[in-house]
């Protein structure tokens, strides 16, 4: 639902013949957790908590802005106006190591108070980094605003969505891009004693319900290794976007990469990721990666450049047909060389397994060339007759 949408549906539930007010139940006692600080807000009291980490000794450069990492705990994991965020973790870098805060909502009651401190929280940086926060985190926070009749909009600064960033380099490499798989996997996380994800949202409503529940501190500690992670995760994944990822392996990583650059407009890196993914003769990404180059030189009218990349590529990857219907078709349409085209198609089909699904193309193909060869051979016999000398056209 629109902002604009819910603030009118708020106002109606304001105005006289609205729903009857149902009775309060009676307050609960609720302890703060451990750690956390009254702080004054213009709308109540909010709890904060503060600290500074060492960084790790992870390998990985960082950003040229400095980013706030961001990641919220919430009463649900579908969102929608029914779900109440009670938990934002911020880590930012600061000279001592990592700045942590964590804004925590003791009271329902003050949401208020919790999101003024939160948004306060995030101005404090000039960017802003989450792990699929432009789909859940932040529209879910720009909802509750709404909800607590908060002034204007919730305001934070760019923002950066390292899921997406992860998925577009990672994901031929991954079985799932969720935090906890990048964390073992790509950073070498092993959490030990976490709260499931699942369990944290009965943590809290727990200790809403009762003033208190042992879980509580574990939802807490699991907030704070999520954003601690993401700090980590986009100081990684800059490494790879520079092409200095000592786990980058074999041609799937180059290629990614290079769509990537591609896609950002980074057009001389791209070229060079690609360039690495073919040239490690890797199987299908490495073909994949050749045919990509081949396009884009052919597209600046370089057909030869582009047959000469693929026959390189083929001499060393001869099991990938694509690779050679590819070259056949620049010699015989671009290049006018059907002799050679022919040549290739046969050498492809010799080395063809015999149920491959690329069989039938290289057989018409070999058959229309053969065909062509002999209309051309037979429109020179026809001109050596005319006591003409031949010419050739290309097709």
């Amino acid at each position: 639902m629109p902002p604009s949408a819910l603030r009118e549906r708020l106002a109606s539930l304001g105005r006289a013949g609205g729903p009857a007010a149902r009775p309060r139940r009676p307050a609960v006692e609720r302890i703060v957790p451990p750690g956390f600080e009254a702080v004054e807000t213009a709308y109540g009291t909010a709890w904060r908590f503060a600290d500074v980490l060492a960084r790790g000794r992870l390998p990985g450069p960082e950003p040229e802005i400095a980013h706030a990492y961001l990641d919220t705990e919430t009463t649900g994991l579908s969102g929608g106006t029914g779900t109440q965020v009670f938990v934002v973790a911020i880590c930012r870098p600061c000279p001592a190591g990592l700045e942590l805060t964590q804004v925590f909502l003791a009271d329902p009651a003050g949401e208020a108070a919790f999101l003024t401190l939160v948004q306060e929280e995030i101005a404090r940086s000039a960017r802003l980094a989450s792990y699929n926060g432009a789909r859940f985190d932040l529209p879910l926070l720009r909802t509750r605003w709404v909800m607590a009749r908060m002034p204007g909009e919730l305001e934070h600064p760019r923002h950066l969505d390292l899921l997406d960033l992860t998925r577009s380099l990672l994901r031929a490499r991954l079985e799932r891009c969720t935090l906890r798989v990048v964390e073992e996997r790509l950073l070498g996380f092993e959490r030990e004693g976490d709260l499931a994800s699942a369990l944290v949202p009965e943590a809290y409503l727990a200790y809403v319900r009762h003033g208190w529940s042992p879980m509580l501190p574990m939802a807490l500690e699991h907030n704070r290794q999520d954003v601690i992670s993401l700090y980590h995760l986009h100081a990684r994944l800059l490494l790879r976007l520079s092409g200095r990822d000592p786990w980058m392996e074999g041609g799937s990583d180059w290629l990614a990469l290079g769509r990537h650059l591609f896609r950002t407009g980074r057009r001389a890196d791209g070229w060079r990721a690609l360039r690495n993914a073919a040239e490690l003769a890797d199987g299908p990404d490495s073909a994949r990666a050749a045919l990509l180059l081949a396009r884009r030189l052919t597209r600046r009218r370089r057909p030869a450049a582009a047959e000469r990349l693929l026959s390189e590529v083929n001499s060393r990857l001869a099991r990938e047909p694509r690779l050679a219907i590819a070259r056949a078709r620049l010699m015989e349409w671009s290049l006018g060389d059907l002799a050679g085209a022919r040549e290739v198609v046969a050498a492809a089909l010799e080395s063809l397994a015999p149920d491959s699904p690329y069989r039938t193309d290289l057989e018409w193909r070999l058959q229309r060339l053969e065909s062509k060869l002999l209309r051309r051979l037979a429109e020179r016999a026809a001109g050596a007759s005319a006591g003409k000398s031949p010419t050739l056209s290309r097709p």
